[in-house]
């Protein structure tokens, strides 16, 4: 009887951890779909030095990416009329916007093998 028990309890347990992979496998979807449509600029807003004696220096802030050119970091000078694209978001929203779907995708491993261990006992049944 207690291994009958046993045996429903963990039916019921894998139906709930294939319900929450369903949810996950949704919520996934969606926060790729949202990273998708993000596109992160490495955009940095500069105050600089005219390199005249200036009493108005430093002036600005000015757009500016940051970019790797002959193995060094540049500063490329993007325009005194330049605009963010539509889309665009920080460095930082995007980063932490994947890492958290980066702790889906471990969830995901996660209920994936507990899943798989419910499935190979209820197999020796």
């Amino acid at each position: 009887m207690e291994e009958l028990v046993a045996k429903t309890e963990l039916e019921r347990e894998a139906a709930r951890l294939e319900r929450e992979l369903q949810d996950l496998e949704a919520l996934l979807a969606e926060e790729r779909e949202r990273l998708s449509a993000l596109s992160p600029l490495p955009v940095y807003w500069r105050r600089v030095r005219c390199g005249k004696e200036c009493r108005g220096c430093p002036h600005g802030p000015y757009p500016y990416l940051k970019v790797k050119r002959d193995g060094k970091w540049r500063w490329q000078y993007l325009g005194k009329g330049w605009q963010p694209p539509e889309g665009f978001t920080r460095p930082r929203a995007f980063r932490e916007a994947l890492a958290l779907y980066h702790a889906l995708l471990k969830r995901k491993e996660e209920l994936l093998e507990r899943l798989e261990r419910a499935k190979e006992v209820l197999r020796g049944w």
